[in-house]
C-alpha cells in the first residue's frame, strides 16, 4: 500500500479537492507509516512521489490531444517500482 493508493483510489483525495490531497500528504503518510512500517525515509519518499504524481498531472492537463498528455503524466515515478510508468511495463 502507499501514499497514492490512499490519496488517489481509497479516499479519492485527489479528485474532491482542488490540491489534489497534497495540502494532507504528509499528515497522511504520518498517520499510517506505523501501521506499514514506514520509516522517516519511507514517509519522504512516498510523499515524494505522490507529490510528483500530482505535477505531473497538472502538466499533463495543459495539453489538448491525449498522446501528448498521457506521456507527460507517465513522466512521474509509479510508487510500487520507483521509475517512470511507462518503463515500469516495458
Amino acid at each position: 500500500l502507499h501514499l497514492d493508493d490512499i490519496l488517489t483510489r481509497r479516499t479519492h483525495l485527489s479528485i474532491e479537492t482542488t490540491d489534489r490531497g497534497t495540502a494532507v500528504a504528509a499528515e497522511v503518510a504520518a498517520l499510517v507509516a506505523p501501521h506499514l512500517g514506514w520509516d522517516a525515509g519511507d514517509i519522504a519518499r512516498e510523499i515524494e512521489l505522490y507529490t510528483a504524481r500530482v505535477a505531473a498531472e497538472r502538466d499533463a492537463h495543459r495539453y489538448l490531444d491525449d498522446a501528448t498528455a498521457d506521456s507527460v503524466r507517465r513522466t512521474a515515478a509509479d510508487s510500487r517500482t520507483g521509475r517512470a510508468v511507462e518503463e515500469s511495463f516495458a
